[in-house]
């Protein structure tokens, strides 16, 4: 890297940020429609909640295929690609709110498939471009969703107040493309397309910079137990994420809050996870991602006992802001603890695979929540549930580090 340069990497994470600030702040905007959604075809919770559960679901399954095929072909293909297609999910969910099954496949299908082709392709190029700021690296660009959480149902709900839901819609699909493909236009793959090394480091400089593109294939990776309680960890640890994203916002309006403050418990966790993401990748690197990593998921479980007491505003939203910083330093950190695990060869491959995790927890954590308020017309029961499912999470964490010594 030359002096007075910055290093291109960072331009990449610039990138990467913007396209996931996109990209999540469309996808859980969904909070924010909920109301109108469920009103507009007389759904029930559990019906509502179904479709942003499906459709995380599909764009985290997506993710096993977009990752392998960014690690053959083009990110920018790739990613430009799902800008596309998420920015139709929009405009075709907006024109078809007549009928809630073409509604259903119109953003379940398009905003899944657009999430799925340009999350893990863009996580993973992260890894590849640096070795030694890795996790903060990875936590600035994760930020990127944060901040979309943050803006994306603030953004919804200001845009309601004076359009229709659908005009809403399309105004996020103009600037979803607009923004996104600009910003996909940014990406390169790996430094050495551009005669780099990762972290501007050349490999007699640092040894560990000469052994990023080293690393496993998927089916080697698939082959070890590691790899499963990987898995297993990222299930877990998600439950409460979807759970706190999806059904906080109702919760808060059960409990008597106003509109403007349930939507604004949704953008906490996204200021928290803003929070997290930045300053928690940096304690990553010092502590070292996978010790770190643990801390955090045991704090997600101590959280969600205190959420299942939390009355009024001011206790929700501080939880909302310190579960979103600790749910934000455990995604800035899955991408550097695999990258440890598995390399960063075929990193896109394998995260794709254990991000399917984060897909299925997101339909257990959302619609299991969603069924189990109809039943019992609250949701103690399921964020007890979340905690639970963050300390296995913790204790799934452990068992992979300890597969991986065995």
């Amino acid at each position: 890297m030359r002096r007075g340069r910055l290093f291109r990497g960072w331009y990449i994470v610039g990138a990467v940020h913007v396209l996931l600030a996109l990209i999540f702040g469309a996808a859980y905007s969904f909070g924010a429609f909920f109301a109108s959604i469920q009103t507009q075809f007389g759904a029930s919770s559990f019906s509502t909640a179904s479709i942003f559960s499906l459709t995380a679901l599909i764009y985290y399954g997506v993710g096993v295929f977009s990752g392998a095929w960014s690690d053959r072909t083009s990110v920018r293909t790739v990613t430009s690609a799902g800008i596309v297609l998420l920015a139709l999910g929009f405009v075709a969910s907006s024109l078809l709110s007549s009928s809630l099954v073409l509604f259903l496949g119109a953003f379940c299908i398009l905003v899944g498939l657009g999430v799925g082709l340009v999350y893990v392709p863009a996580v993973s190029t992260i890894a590849r471009w640096f070795v030694l700021w890795r996790s903060s690296a990875s936590g600035i660009a994760l930020a990127g969703t944060g901040l979309g959480t943050l803006l994306g149902p603030v953004v919804a709900g200001a845009l309601m107040e004076h359009l229709s839901w659908q005009l809403t819609m399309q105004v996020y699909a103009a600037a979803i493309a607009l923004t996104g493909l600009a910003a996909a236009a940014v990406l390169r793959g790996r430094p050495e397309e551009l005669g780099l090394h990762p972290d501007g480091v050349p490999p007699s400089g640092d040894p560990a910079a000469g052994q990023s593109a080293q690393g496993m294939d998927l089916a080697q990776a698939a082959r070890q137990a590691r790899f499963w309680w990987c898995f297993a960890a990222i299930f877990l640890g998600s439950i409460g994420l979807f759970l706190a994203l999806i059904h906080i916002n109702p919760l808060a309006r059960q409990q008597g809050l106003s509109v403007a403050q349930a939507n604004g418990l949704i953008g906490l966790i996204g200021v928290g996870n803003v929070l997290g993401r930045l300053a928690l990748g940096r304690l990553g690197d010092r502590m070292g991602a996978l010790r770190f990593l643990l801390v955090l998921t045991v704090s997600l479980a101590v959280l969600c006992g205190l959420w299942s007491m939390a009355r009024g505003f001011m206790a929700l939203a501080g939880f909302a802001l310190v579960f979103g910083a600790a749910n934000g330093g455990c995604i800035a950190l899955y991408p550097a603890v695999a990258a440890t695990w598995f390399g960063t060869r075929n990193l896109g491959a394998i995260l794709g695979a254990l991000y399917v995790a984060v897909g299925i927890s997101a339909m257990a954590g959302g619609s299991l929540a969603g069924w189990l308020f109809d039943i019992w017309g609250g949701y103690t029961p399921s964020i007890l549930l979340a905690g639970a499912s963050a300390a296995l999470s913790a204790l799934a964490v452990w068992r992979a580090e300890c597969a991986g010594r065995g």
